[in-house]
Formats: C-alpha cells, structure tokens, sequence
C-alpha cells in the first residue's frame, strides 16, 4: 500500500476530499484529518488529506480526479503532495504550473511506489 498525502489550506483540503470520495475506486481509502497546533502555537496545522492506494486502477483513478480538480480550480491552488515516506511536490498553480506534466509525473511516482510495495 502506498500513502498519498495532500496538505493546504482547509477549503482546498476539503474540496479536494469532495472530489476524491465521488471516485468509486477510491470509497473507504480517503481520510481527512485535522491536525492539533504545533507546541507553542495557537491554531491548528493545515489540515491533510490522506488516500490509501493498493493498485494500478487507484492510482488512475486518484491521479484522473486529482487532474480535474485542478482544471476546474483555475490558478488559486497551492498544496503540498506526499507520496509514500520521501517524495513531495509542491502543486502550486499560482506559479503557472504545468498540469500535464504533473499529472504524468505523478502517475510515475505513484506507479514506482506501487511496484516498489509489491516487491
């Protein structure tokens, strides 16, 4: 199983979580979780969106909504992308991101960290 992990602002969060439970091929694997403020701090972390992915086939399916969501959020998205235990990007379409590179890019990822948990 690979970790997908999103964190941004709460509407993007939310939104996004909006759109991934709407994926059949994703039902019971999205979690979103608030997170305690750090010592020292007054108000929460950023929350974060947490997707469990077993297979090629949720791995299309969370790269292919993730992609739409994107599209129809226009420029105002910035969120931070974790896959697995090292690998982070920023997604910050503010900065003109290419959403089509990005979605390969992940895709790849994803598809390394699926095949690296199944060896």
């Amino acid at each position: 199983m690979t970790e997908v992990v999103f964190e941004g602002s709460f509407d993007e969060v939310a939104s996004l979580e909006e759109w991934l439970r709407d994926a059949d091929a994703l039902r019971g694997r999205v979690r979103l979780e608030s997170r305690a403020p750090g010592q020292g701090r007054m108000g929460g972390e950023p929350p974060a969106l947490r997707i469990e992915v077993e297979s090629a086939a949720q791995a299309a399916a969370l790269t292919r909504t993730v992609e739409f969501w994107l599209r129809s959020r226009g420029s105002d998205v910035a969120l931070k992308l974790r896959i697995g235990s090292e690998v982070t990007a920023d997604l910050d379409l503010r900065a003109r991101l290419d959403v089509d590179a990005l979605v390969a890019q992940v895709s790849a990822i994803l598809r390394d960290a699926l095949n690296g948990a199944a060896e």
